[in-house]
C-alpha cells in the first residue's frame, strides 16, 4: 500500500527559524509597498499533479499577467481587487509534464524567477498542513515564520513536500506594522496602530510562505478571516456555483476535499456545498476509494477549545460528520479552533458532535462506543481521525 505522511504545524512545535536555514524576519512588511515587481507570488494546484496555478500583486502600471515555465509563456488574467492602487495577476496552467522547470514572471530587473517540479506521485505521497496563521503583529509573524522552520526541517527540505494544505486564515487581516502603539513624541499619546489592509497582508504572507516552500502548491479551504480572498486572489478553479474554498484533488492514491468555511445561520449556500460534497465523496468510492480520502475544513465537527464551533453552523458540522462516516473519511483537517488536538478513528452513530460548550477538555477514548451528552460515538479502527491544528 501506498503510504501518505501529513504534518500537521503548530506553535507546539516551534523551532528556530535559523535551523532551516532561513533568517528570521525573511519579509520585510515595514515597507511594504507596490511596484511593478511582481510579490506575494503563489502556487496552486486545483485539479491534480500536472496543474499549477500562479498568483501575484504588483501596481497598477502592470497589466499583462504573463508566466514563462521553461520556454513556454502562459497568459492569464489582470484585475484590480480591493485596493485600487493593487492589480491581482492569476495565471493557470494545465498537463505540465513531469520535470524541473525552472519560471520567470514579469521581465529584467522587475522579473522573479523560481522553480518548481512536477512529479508523479510515488509510494510516499507528504503534505504539510497549516492554518490560522494569526500573523497580528511582528512577534506573530515571527513565530509562523518559525513553524514554517520546523516543518521543513521536520519533513527532511521543502522539496520532500508534495503540497501543501491551508484549512483557512491564511492571512487575519489584522497584521499591523507596530508590535506596540508607538507614542508621538510632541504630546506623549500613542499613536493609532496602522494596519497594513487585505492586499498587503495577501502579499506578505504569500512572501513568508515562498521563502520556506517556493515552487510548492496549495490547496486550500477558506476561512473566515480571509474567505473572499481566496476566490479573488488564488489562481484556482472553483466549481460554478459553490464559494472559494471547494476544491477536490487526486493525488496519486490520496483524495482530498477541501470545504469552505460555514458562519451564521442555516444558509442554501449550505446545501449546495453539502451536495457538492456528498456527490464527490460517492464518486471517489465509486470509482474504488482512494486509500487515503481526506476533508479538509475551516470549522470542523470534533473540537474542543473556546475558539471552536459556533451554535449557529452546527447543523452543518453535525451532517459533516455523518458524510465521513458514511464515505469512509480516514481523516478531516479542523482549523479554526487555536488548538492543536486530534481524536481516536471516530465512526459518527448519532447525530451528537463535541463543542466548546460541552466539552471542557481533550479526553482520550478506548475503541468502544462511548456516550457524550446523550449521544452515542462509534471509535472503530476503520473510522474518521479528526484533527485540528489552528495553532500556527
Amino acid at each position: 500500500m501506498k503510504r501518505l505522511f501529513v504534518l500537521s504545524v503548530s506553535i507546539l512545535a516551534s523551532v528556530a527559524v535559523q535551523a532551516a536555514g532561513v533568517t528570521a524576519n525573511s519579509v520585510d512588511y515595514s515597507s511594504y509597498a507596490w511596484s511593478a515587481r511582481p510579490c506575494g507570488v503563489m502556487l496552486s494546484v486545483y485539479a491534480g499533479p500536472d496543474t499549477r496555478g500562479f498568483s501575484w500583486q504588483t501596481d497598477t502600471s502592470v497589466t499583462d499577467s504573463v508566466v514563462w515555465v521553461g520556454a513556454q509563456a502562459y497568459t492569464g488574467t489582470c484585475t484590480v481587487v480591493a485596493s485600487p492602487t493593487t492589480h491581482c495577476h492569476r495565471v493557470m496552467i494545465d498537463r505540465l509534464e513531469p520535470g524541473a522547470y525552472a519560471y520567470r514572471i514579469g521581465e529584467g530587473d522587475r522579473g522573479v524567477r523560481g522553480r518548481l517540479t512536477v512529479r508523479k506521485p510515488g509510494e510516499k505521497v507528504t503534505i504539510v498542513n497549516f492554518n490560522d496563521a494569526q500573523t497580528s503583529n511582528p512577534k506573530r509573524l515571527n513565530l509562523f515564520e518559525n513553524t514554517l522552520a520546523a516543518s521543513v526541517k521536520a519533513i527532511g527540505g521543502a522539496d520532500k513536500a508534495d503540497f501543501l494544505i491551508s484549512g483557512g486564515d491564511f492571512a487575519d487581516g489584522w497584521l499591523r506594522r507596530y508590535e506596540s502603539e508607538p507614542k508621538d513624541p510632541a504630546t506623549g499619546k500613542p499613536i493609532k496602530r496602522e494596519y497594513m489592509g487585505r492586499s498587503v497582508e495577501w502579499g506578505v504572507m504569500g512572501d513568508t510562505l515562498a521563502s520556506f516552500y517556493g515552487g510548492v502548491p496549495m490547496l486550500s479551504s477558506s476561512g473566515n478571516h480571509d474567505f473572499n480572498d481566496y476566490g479573488s486572489r488564488m489562481a484556482i478553479r472553483y466549481p460554478e456555483g459553490l464559494f472559494p474554498g471547494c476544491e477536490s484533488l487526486d493525488y496519486g492514491n490520496v483524495h482530498v476535499v477541501a470545504v469552505p468555511f460555514a458562519a451564521g445561520v442555516w444558509h442554501e449556500r449550505y446545501e449546495k456545498i453539502y451536495a457538492w460534497l456528498e456527490k464527490d465523496l460517492a464518486a471517489n468510492q465509486a470509482k474504488g476509494k482512494s486509500d487515503w480520502t481526506i476533508v479538509c475544513t475551516h470549522w470542523g465537527p470534533y473540537t474542543t477549545g473556546d475558539h471552536g464551533v459556533h451554535p449557529a453552523t452546527t447543523n452543518f458540522v453535525v451532517r459533516l460528520g455523518a458524510l465521513c462516516a458514511k464515505y469512509r473519511v480516514d481523516l478531516v483537517l479542523q482549523a479554526h479552533d487555536h488548538t492543536f488536538s486530534k481524536t481516536l478513528p471516530y465512526r459518527w452513530s448519532g447525530k451528537g458532535w463535541t463543542m466548546s460548550e460541552t466539552d471542557n477538555a481533550a479526553v482520550n477514548l478506548r475503541p468502544r462506543q462511548v456516550e457524550l451528552d446523550g449521544e452515542l460515538y462509534d471509535d472503530r479502527p476503520e473510522g474518521t481521525y479528526y484533527l485540528s491544528a489552528g495553532c500556527a
